[in-house]
């Protein structure tokens, strides 16, 4: 593949026009929104070639182009390949408000008066690229984005989700094999493949036109179709070969047949040139004037600029201004290849030496190190700390490991490396955990560091949370945890197994066990975590005990958002939604202010599903959708899967389910694969909730039966609570009422001892429907006059059975007040299906009464009626979009797609349009 440089008219990119067509038409709707793409191939395929194309299709139109190049060597360095993309507009950092602008600081070292986290980052910068694209559209390029560290991958793959309705375009390039967080993104890609038969030809004839025949037959079929292997083969092999050297070519793997070709041309450059690409190789962000001063002093005598100019002219390097550029990532490789150990640790020694920024050159005095230094690992593990503290937990995990590896005492080995271990943990590296584990186990650790190592061990395992006796593990090493003197780790250890808990059939004596050893920490008696493992654990015997402690919180209490969220959840599993709604609200709001993103996805999850069943469908609908966003962005697929049933389980609800199948086919393929039944009930409760709404009572029931029944994989006990209506409903009209008597007496001692207000609520509602014409009316009585103000569907539908029972006595004036409530009550919820049928019922009395016109959430997606609202209350597209993380440009692009839907042209109508949204025709 021919690489042009500098600002030259663009060489053709022999076999690649589809790939520049896709490209180009980024360019050509840039004026209309932005776009993003990710180019993965093979190493020498022509990533690089496609990415200098768009760079010179930018510079002919006058867009600016942010460039970054991921480097090996600079993996452990936080926020670098970051803070190189977006260095020529880190000027304008001014415009921003005043904390995203000491975020940015904070994490590029400019400043430190800020303890940012990933996400808080990732906003930040998202801000800083939409500002900069006011003044002319952008092209963000990233070269070997495998390389980029991890903090910066994760910050851009927040970025390049958020650019449909800006005028950015975001272009990546990674080698095919490596897993990164913009190939976990979604992002639209181009699986680059080898040249065909034809193109290699041409390219090889334009690039070497004089190999002898068997020579280039040779050449073409080694290269296997790999642009550069065609192009640097060739020029590795002297002028004058001919067919006895041919004969001799060596048949090795590709990549290092590339790196000999490299090679080979090194071995021609001066040791002077040698030891100035040898600096640059190891330290990318190192300035031409620190890669000289750097060969000078491993030479130990005077070594100038022009030491590097043998290296421009066979076109292995670039120089920009004060910056050195490798022409391709494996002229990087081939110089570590080809280094010894000796010289790699003279050139980080000379590095360490010469470097002025302290993150490198800590980074330079760890690589060079030989043997054990304590004074090293201790600053690399306060290094790590301090990354910690400012949002770079990706580097941390490195630091402590090298920390580890240069301390010779056991003890404070392990200690550094389950901490390594734990950070890896949470950034999802389940392996990388895993090897440092391993090398832990083998020393001889404190007991605290015993147990942590064992909890983390058990947290990575997960099929270990489904053996028998699981939850005696987690209790045992919380204990020990408790007795190393970490009171706080040990109670929080207990939160994911009593989640275990709530999901899985464990039995009662269990249950109680945990809930035991939880309230025998010696934590105080209202604790969000005590509660939050009381509730999940055992909400049939804690229900009653943990909604009495709530009760007595008082919300200045509740001022730490995770605080709120635990006593939310709570609440929640012991069956009061609506509480449980309300505290979680609070949660969401608090954790989005901070830009805590990981904590509110799953704040955002937990409130979706109490907002379902406290009736409030368009928040939990709202909720749902930015969960599943996040949870991408934070890398949480766990509840981006629930997530994403719970958007199912509102669509049925509402009514809008004609793509209901095609919404669960992924998550419930998801969780059958992994054997996860329980995980399945939302995906029945969805279904069921869909045919209930339609009067299809046998297909509801059949979706609804498996949460009840035992024996099958979807029963789950606590997901039974906000249901029970749907099954005496469905199976009172579809003949099943036999089946139901089991279940109801069950559900039925639960409510006694524990009274779960939805439970309650529920079986209040069910009675009528399965009296005798007797005590029916009665019941409906009792039923009705229940308080209601948290659950309004239930009250809706009891409305309308009492409404329907009356009609089908011939009683039809009295049944008319109940279907009206009942048409009233399912049209502010917005139940569209059942708001028909209570019309129709209505009808039937003999009142006419028109069809239900759509309102906003029949036409908004939740994203869209999230977004109005907000701009209702006034809000500004900026103040929106700070809140939702977007733009203000894509909020104001939301905006212009909700007025004409709304049927109004601007933002001044949009409280009337919302507020009289519903009525009739």
């Amino acid at each position: 593949m021919i690489v042009a440089t500098g600002t030259e008219p663009a060489a053709e990119l022999v076999g690649r026009s589809a790939e520049t067509e896709r490209i180009d038409a980024i360019f050509n709707r840039l004026g209309r929104g932005g776009d993003a793409l990710l180019i993965r191939g093979d190493p020498g395929i022509g990533k690089s070639a496609l990415l200098h194309h768009a760079r010179l299709r930018a510079d002919a139109a006058g867009i600016r182009s942010l460039l970054t190049t991921g480097v090996e060597s600079e993996a452990e360095l936080a926020f670098a390949g970051l803070h190189q993309l977006l260095q020529p507009i880190l000027g304008i950092r001014e415009m921003l408000p005043d904390r995203p602008r000491r975020v940015l600081e904070a994490a590029f070292c400019i400043a430190g008066d800020l303890e940012p986290d990933l996400f808080r980052v990732a906003l930040a910068a998202h801000q800083l690229v939409c500002e900069a694209a006011e003044s002319g559209p952008l092209i963000l390029i990233v070269d070997d984005a495998h390389w980029l560290d991890q903090s910066s991958l994760g910050v851009l793959a927040f970025i390049a989700r958020r650019l449909e309705l800006e005028p950015v375009a975001f272009l990546a390039a990674a080698r095919s094999g490596y897993a990164t967080r913009l190939a976990d993104g979604g992002l639209p890609t181009i699986e680059l493949g080898r040249l065909s038969a034809e193109a290699a030809a041409n390219l090889l004839d334009r690039g070497a036109p004089g190999l002898h025949p068997v020579m280039r037959a040779r050449v073409l079929a080694a290269s296997a179709g790999n642009p550069l292997a065609l192009v640097e083969l060739a020029r590795s092999l002297p002028p004058e070969a001919g067919i006895r050297e041919q004969l001799s070519f060596p048949a090795l793997p590709l990549t290092v047949r590339l790196e000999r070709a490299f090679s080979a041309r090194l071995d021609e450059l001066p040791a002077h040139t040698r030891a100035c690409l040898l600096a640059a190789a190891l330290d990318g962000r190192a300035s031409l004037g620190e890669v000289v001063r750097c060969a000078a002093t491993v030479a130990g005598n005077v070594v100038s600029v022009s030491a590097v100019d043998p290296a421009v002219e066979v076109g292995l390097v670039e120089i920009d201004a004060q910056e050195l550029r490798f022409r391709h990532p494996l002229i990087r490789s081939a110089l570590r290849q080809k280094a010894t150990v000796a010289q790699r640790i003279a050139t980080y020694a000379a590095l360490a030496e010469v470097v002025v920024d302290p993150e490198r050159k800590l980074w330079h005095r760890a690589m060079a190190a030989v043997g054990c230094d304590e004074d090293l690992a201790a600053d690399l593990e306060d290094y790590a700390e301090a990354a910690r503290r400012r949002g770079a937990m990706t580097v941390a995990a490195p630091a402590l490991e090298r920390a580890a590896a240069l301390t010779a005492e056991p003890r404070r080995k392990g200690k550094r490396l389950v901490r390594a271990a734990e950070v890896a943990d949470e950034l999802g590296l389940a392996d990388v955990a895993r090897r440092l584990l391993q090398q832990a186990d083998s020393l001889e650790l404190e007991p605290l560091e015993t147990a942590r190592l064992a909890w983390l061990r058990l947290m990575i395992n997960g099929d270990v949370w489904f053996e028998k006796g699981a939850a005696r593990l987690f209790v045992s090493i919380a204990g020990q945890m408790l007795s190393g003197g970490d009171a706080d780790m040990a109670l929080r250890s207990l939160v994911p197994i009593a989640h275990r808990c709530w999901w899985t059939r464990t039995q009662n004596r269990t249950r109680r066990y945990l809930v035991d050893t939880a309230q025998g920490m010696g934590a105080a008696y209202d604790d969000p975590r005590l509660l939050a493992v009381m509730a999940m654990a055992h909400p049939e015997v804690t229900g009653p005990s943990v909604l009495e402690r709530i009760s007595g919180i008082e919300p200045q209490e509740l001022a730490d958002p995770l605080g709120a969220m635990y006593v939310g959840i709570a609440a929640e599993k012991a069956g009061d939604f609506a509480l449980g709604a309300r505290l979680l609200g609070r949660a969401v709001n608090r954790l989005r202010e901070q830009g805590r993103l990981g904590m509110l996805t799953q704040a955002l999850v937990h409130y979706a599903w109490a907002a379902t069943y406290s009736g409030d469908w368009g928040a939990a609908a709202a909720a749902a959708a930015e969960a599943a966003r996040l949870a991408a962005d934070t890398r949480q697929p766990q509840f981006g899967v629930t997530s994403q049933l719970l958007s199912a389980v509102v669509e049925g609800l509402r009514g809008r389910d004609a793509h209901l199948d095609e919404v669960l086919a992924s998550p419930e393929q998801m969780l059958v694969a992994t054997d996860s039944g329980p995980m399945l009930a939302p995906a029945h409760m969805a279904r069921a909730a869909s045919a209930l709404g339609d009067g299809r009572h046998d297909d509801a029931f059949r979706q609804l039966w498996p949460i009840f029944d035992e024996s099958a994989p979807a029963f789950h006990r606590f997901m039974r609570w906000p249901v029970v209506l749907d099954l005496v409903e469905a199976g009172v009209n579809s003949g099943n009422s036999g089946r139901l008597t089991g279940v109801l007496l069950d559900l039925e001692e639960v409510a006694r001892r524990a009274q779960p207000p939805i439970l309650v609520a529920g079986l209040t509602s069910a009675r009528p429907l399965l009296a005798d014409d007797r005590e029916a009316e009665a019941l409906f009585a009792v039923a009705l006059g229940q308080d209601a103000s948290g659950h309004l569907f239930l009250r809706a539908r009891t409305l309308f059975s009492f409404g329907r029972w009356l009609r089908r006595r011939r009683r039809s004036a009295e049944a008319r007040q109940p279907l009206r409530d009942a048409v009233a009550l399912f049209d502010a919820l917005g139940a569209t299906r059942w708001s028909e049928r209570a019309r129709h019922e209505l009808r039937a009395t003999g009142e006419r009464i028109g069809r239900r016109v759509p309102d906003a959430r029949d036409r908004l997606s939740a994203q869209e009626l999230q977004i109005a609202q907000l701009a209702a209350q006034g809000l500004t597209n900026r103040e929106i979009g700070e809140r939702l993380f977007l733009s203000h440009r894509t909020i104001g692009g939301h905006l212009y797609r909700i007025f004409p839907k709304l049927e109004i042209a601007g933002r001044a109508q949009l409280r009337d349009a919302l507020l009289h949204a519903t009525g009739e025709s």
